[in-house]
């Protein structure tokens, strides 16, 4: 009996530590907050920077990955709809998908794939080089260097991007439509103004800070119990793009079913 349940030991500590470390980060980034740093400092150049990477460097990337599912939604959705004479709902059906579902799930993961990986490495290889062992003996929290400002930087780079892209995706949405069904300007945007509320566009922010905060900490916590030299570098990077885009799944999922 003993032997049967043996090969799940390992994996239950893993998941224990991992979440244990990610506990008493979070706890350590939280008091600081609410005491208002009174012993400790911001590190406003390290939190400028990780915007910069999330806003400015995961662009591309980000928005060429909403221009292909935009594409994607006019080949298929718009030569339909013109058949049916509907298309002075089609602005506004492809507009909710996107914002509300499309837009944050898929730049999100874009996101994932060049920033959150580049940090869990980053930070995996500051661990395994013992140079967060050299912060704590120069009285610097790791926790409060590098998270917090990732946190925030979290927080506020995912819905900018997201809104970005937004824009760009419906942007690209209509040239693809009027190259392939010929409609009108006024016509899409008169139906996207018709269809698309304030609250979609709260729910696509909301989803882009949740997806944010949470990518971050995992990355964090992914390169922070990195071990092995090079090799577990490699294995913590690819963990931690492997849990955020499962954790992007289900916070999209029950953010959408309390929302709607």
């Amino acid at each position: 009996m003993y032997t049967r349940f043996q090969y799940f030991i390992p994996k239950i500590n893993a998941i224990n530590t991992f979440v244990a470390t990610m506990s008493l980060n979070l706890s350590e980034v939280f008091c600081a907050l609410f005491k208002g740093f009174q012993n400790e400092k911001f590190y406003t150049e390290c939190f400028l920077e990780n915007l910069k990477k999330i806003i400015w460097n995961s662009l591309p990337i980000a928005t060429l990955t909403v221009s292909a599912s935009s594409i994607i939604y006019s080949i298929h959705v718009a030569p339909e709809f013109s058949t049916r004479g509907l298309n002075i709902y089609f602005g506004g059906i492809v507009a909710l998908a996107l914002v509300r579902e499309g837009i944050p799930v898929m730049g999100s993961l874009a996101i994932i794939t060049h920033y959150c990986s580049g940090i869990t490495a980053q930070i995996g290889s500051m661990r395994v080089t013992e140079q967060l062992d050299a912060m704590k003996l120069s009285k610097v929290s790791p926790a409060l260097y590098l998270l917090l400002p990732m946190l925030l930087s979290g927080l506020i780079g995912f819905p900018i991007l997201i809104v970005i892209c937004i824009l760009v995706g419906i942007f690209v949405n209509f040239i693809t439509t009027t190259l392939l069904v010929q409609i009108s300007y006024n016509l899409y945007i008169t139906s996207i103004l018709n269809a698309l509320m304030l609250k979609d566009i709260f729910l696509a922010l909301v989803k882009a800070s949740s997806f944010g905060f949470a990518a971050t900490l995992i990355s964090y916590v992914s390169g922070i119990l990195t071990a092995g030299g090079a090799k577990g570098v490699g294995n913590s990077t690819r963990l931690s793009v492997v849990l955020n885009f499962a954790i992007i799944i289900i916070l999209d999922y029950i953010i959408t079913a309390l929302w709607l």
